[in-house]
């Protein structure tokens, strides 16, 4: 399920509000000015301007994913005016560097840098995925898990602790569960390894967590989450895009209601209701002994939403 948080933008992008993604013209030799490019797709001899107030995002690629010269101070404009006979359209102010023939560009309603990507980050710290960890060589009896783990720190992120085969341990089968107990210290997570096995233990234990997606980028251990359009996460990226969209209507709720106001973007009701769906499907594994694996009471069957 790796996707990057360009991906997440774009499938965020649609719930939130009105949003194109679109290719300058490409026919022609020189496209663009330093205030204005050339934009197929909204050619019309229609007096109509979808696009009038957005956003417009360069990301630096071409119609064929290869990178163009971009200065990161030209990264993004607001639509000023738009000649819908020519498709031209006008920002604000103008770019150090023009966009290039055949240059993808964006229309978003959120401000890509600071509400669209924090809102996509906030999302992020939503979606968990389970993980496990083993505390290496030594004895122990208790461990602080947030020193070798700055993420973790939270109780409730450690479900599970296991001790398997390593010399010196006193067990020589598969993993198997033991006691713990979970408590905090100074801000920090601490577990404590208990039971009749003969702890403390040397070795061979396995702690099994839940985590943030913000906190795995790129393959890596991170506390700042994700900052660049390439940097991948192992998150469904509909899953992502569900949580942003809750996350924007916490932060931005004038500008969402603004574009829910048509009956063209969802409620925040059938944004909760959707990432609800959501966790239903990418829900992590219970570690009790004993539990149910679907909800049930006495609701007469009423739709319930739990994560607006």
């Amino acid at each position: 399920m790796s996707t990057t948080l360009a991906d997440i933008e774009r499938t965020t992008a649609r719930r939130v509000g009105p949003y194109y993604y679109a290719i300058l013209d490409r026919q022609l030799p020189s496209t663009a000015t330093f205030d204005t490019v050339l934009v197929p797709m909204l050619r019309t001899t229609i007096d109509q301007d979808i696009v009038q107030n957005l956003f417009l995002l360069r990301r630096g690629l071409d119609y064929q994913g290869n990178t163009v010269t971009l200065d990161p101070f030209d990264r993004q404009r607001q639509v000023a005016t738009v000649d819908p006979l020519r498709g031209a359209v006008t920002v604000d102010r103008p770019w150090s560097v023009a966009p290039q023939a055949g240059e993808v560009v964006e229309f978003h309603h959120l401000d890509p840098q600071n509400e669209l990507r924090e809102v996509v980050r906030a999302g992020l710290r939503r979606c968990q995925f389970e993980d496990r960890y083993n505390l290496g060589q030594g004895y122990f009896y208790e461990a602080d898990l947030t020193s070798a783990l700055p993420w973790l720190d939270d109780l409730n992120m450690v479900t599970n602790m296991q001790i398997g085969p390593y010399p010196g341990n006193g067990y020589g089968g598969g993993p198997c569960d033991i006691p713990y107990t979970v408590f905090g210290e100074c801000g920090h997570v601490w577990v404590r390894v208990e039971g009749s096995y003969g702890s403390p233990y040397y070795g061979g234990l396995l702690v099994t967590v839940r985590r943030p997606h913000f906190s795995w980028v790129n393959g890596a251990d991170t506390i700042g989450g994700p900052t660049q359009d390439t940097d991948t996460l192992n998150v469904d990226v509909d899953y992502a895009a569900a949580a942003a969209h809750i996350e924007a209507w916490h932060m931005l709720p004038a500008k969402l209601q603004a574009a829910a106001a048509g009956n063209t973007q969802a409620t925040r009701d059938q944004a909760a209701q959707e990432f609800t769906r959501q966790s239903f499907v990418h829900r992590l594994p219970s570690h009790r002994k004993v539990g149910f694996s679907s909800f049930f009471g006495l609701g007469g069957g009423r739709s319930v939403v739990i994560n607006a």
